[in-house]
């Protein structure tokens, strides 16, 4: 049989299993899957198939955006692998070539060394660069970090991070507060906040949740972790949100800002969300948190609150010959499947 391009079904689930449990170390139960494939209508996947089994596969989450004056549905691309022996030959390019034909615009942050030379030759666009950001709280992720910057023997590492974690202002701690301003944590994000996102006159182009998006994620797979969202209001006057995801790791838990967004790029408005933010994951005693963001308001924001940049990674878009959508950007951790990975090994199955 030649190879085919397919999209996931019920019929080809039990395929995409048996490639995913080859290549990725993620939860094996029905409810996983039920969760992770079958549950949520926004997600979409293709499967590259021959003689019964999946040798290449590409998924993405269909959500809308804010470009420029239109909101439209993007893709958000994730999962883009092939089995090792086929990836010199072109089998995971005809996957994306697949999801290029689709009638919606594409977007990928980051991605390997070989997927940042491909896109380039496919005619996708660099827009912007998301910046990576963390903050360490745990002795051990400290002194990891200390280690390989620094390049000190472990022993010598973790000791040094035990005392600079002991300095004082190292710690989370509380900004100032905007006049009448209050933070409270909420079950979920309603209309009243979502509705900020058509207001955004701070951005050019920025990604927009839905209530059935935000339903499936916070109220889904328990391995995922815990989401805690936070409305942030001033007078009464909803001015933006968060969204922490405290996951489990082999040593703990570490913690992650899936979003955070407030309708104008203002730094000291950020400052305060990304504080109150943080004193809640430090109460989950995580080893770090992490963030990301396109934007420098945020990114000031985070280094006034001591989070110190790892990394960078592009943004890409697949326009299909169309320009580039406006700047300014505002792209977090709250694309792709970064709101649910890394996912929690197979320890986390549930009986089936």
């Amino acid at each position: 049989m030649a190879l085919a391009i397919v999209p996931l079904s019920t019929d080809t689930l039990p395929a995409l299993r048996r490639f995913a449990e080859k290549v990725w170390q993620r939860p094996r139960s029905e409810d996983y899957y039920r969760w992770r494939y079958v549950q949520p209508p926004f997600h979409r996947a293709w499967l590259a198939m021959k003689d019964g089994e999946v040798l290449a596969m590409e998924a993405a989450i269909q959500r809308p955006w804010r470009l420029g004056e239109q909101t439209v549905d993007v893709l958000e691309v994730f999962d883009w692998f092939a089995l090792p022996e086929l990836r010199n030959v072109g089998t995971g390019v005809r996957v994306m070539q697949a999801l290029m034909k689709e009638p919606h615009p594409l977007m990928l942050v980051g991605g390997s060394a070989d997927t940042q030379g491909l896109l380039p030759r496919l005619s996708w666009q660099r827009v912007a660069t998301s910046s990576r950001w963390i903050l360490a709280l745990g002795t051990e992720r400290t002194g990891a970090a200390l280690e390989r910057r620094l390049r000190l023997p472990p022993a010598l590492a973790r000791a040094a991070a035990s005392a600079a974690l002991r300095r004082p202002g190292q710690r989370p701690r509380p900004r100032a507060v905007p006049r009448g301003g209050r933070v409270l944590a909420t079950a979920s994000i309603g209309p009243e906040l979502l509705a900020l996102y058509r207001g955004a006159l701070g951005y050019g182009t920025l990604p927009m949740w839905t209530e059935p998006m935000l339903r499936w994620l916070l109220a889904g797979f328990p391995g995922a972790g815990h989401f805690v969202p936070l409305c942030f209001a001033i007078d009464e006057r909803p001015v933006g949100w968060s969204l922490l995801r405290v996951y489990p790791t082999a040593t703990g838990c570490d913690a992650e800002i899936l979003e955070l967004f407030a309708p104008e790029a203002d730094a000291d408005l950020y400052t305060w969300m990304v504080s109150e933010t943080t004193l809640r994951a430090a109460g989950f005693r995580p080893g770090l948190v992490g963030a990301r963001t396109t934007c420098p308001a945020v990114e000031t924001a985070f280094r006034r609150n001591r989070f110190w940049q790892t990394s960078s990674d592009p943004v890409n878009f697949w326009l299909d010959g169309q320009p580039a959508p406006p700047g300014p950007y505002l792209v977090g951790s709250n694309t792709n499947d970064a709101a649910i990975v890394p996912m929690v090994e197979r320890w986390w199955d549930a009986p089936s």
